[in-house]
């Protein structure tokens, strides 16, 4: 396939040359196409075909590509020419370009200072009295999950460490999920909806939900395999979530709500030092 690309390549090239005349201004690139003092090269074509071409035939890929190329330049081409000649491109150009620059200045103080200055006592506050903005849109919890085939030995030590879950056991169970369990997942240190678990058992996200609100570690076998599923915390839909599960929620909404009075206190002290230091002259 690559061969026909570059044999592609070459040809499109070799029509360039007697399309495109004059002084060599490419520096050693294979030009593949060009509308006036526009060219497209070989190198260009070879890192998007690298990047988005897998799976596609490459001389159609090339030959899209250039079309697609040559179409953006000709309508640019076509709009500067219908563009009325009293608007001022330069001076938008220039009035984004400094909004551009103003927008990444404040997003990187936000980010730096701010930010840091959210205290997790700021965070708690917010959480306490906001109790009803983060209900619990589905079953979660945080456990495990095993499947064994009913033949792996010592099943029986396998139900106690489900059953303790102390960090020993926890590593026991994973050892022995090596060379011993069809399927193993560990997620005690984050929340997992009951619906995805179950889609790893033969039951449905109810059975499974219902199940762990009897019992933490439940137990069942199926078509030739044991499966355990543990559940070391188990919330309800419209439930609260826990505070770890929305830290990033509530800085992310405490900034926001902080960033216009901050924005506009650095402007100030800013103004104020200039002022002072003769940067800023008042007649």
């Amino acid at each position: 396939m690559y061969h026909r690309y570059s044999c592609f390549c070459f040809l499109m090239a070799f029509l360039l040359l007697l399309a495109c005349k004059g002084e060599d201004v490419h520096k050693g690139r294979m030009a593949i196409a060009c509308i006036g003092d526009s060219y497209l090269y070989k190198d260009e074509i070879d890192l998007m075909y690298a990047v988005s071409g897998e799976g596609v035939d490459s001389a159609r890929f090339v030959k899209d590509y250039i079309e697609r190329w040559a179409t953006e330049h000709l309508f640019y081409n076509k709009a500067a020419e219908n563009v009325a000649s009293d608007v001022d491109i330069e001076s938008m150009v220039e009035k984004y370009r400094r909004g551009l620059i103003l927008s990444i200045y404040q997003d990187g103080l936000v980010n730096q200072q701010l930010a840091s200055d959210i205290s997790q006592d700021d965070i708690t506050a917010f959480y306490e009295a906001n109790d009803n903005m983060f209900e619990v849109e589905e079953p979660m919890f945080k456990g495990l999950l095993l499947k064994l085939s009913d033949k792996s030995p010592n099943i029986g030590r396998v139900r106690s460490w489900c059953m303790r879950r102390n960090s020993e056991d926890l590593e026991r169970i994973e050892k022995y999920s090596i060379t011993n369990s069809s399927l193993y997942k560990s997620f005690i240190e984050e929340w997992r909806t009951v619906s995805d678990v179950a889609k790893e058992t033969p039951l449905t996200e109810y059975q499974l939900n219902e199940r762990l609100k009897k019992r933490e570690t439940i137990e069942f076998r199926h078509d030739g395999y044991t499966y355990f599923v543990c559940a070391d915390t188990l919330i309800q839909k419209g439930d609260r979530k826990p505070m770890e599960m929305v830290v990033s929620e509530i800085t992310e909404l405490l900034v926001n709500s902080r960033r216009a009075g901050f924005i506009r206190e650095k402007k100030q002290t800013l103004y104020k030092e200039a002022l002072k230091a003769g940067e800023v002259v008042l007649f």
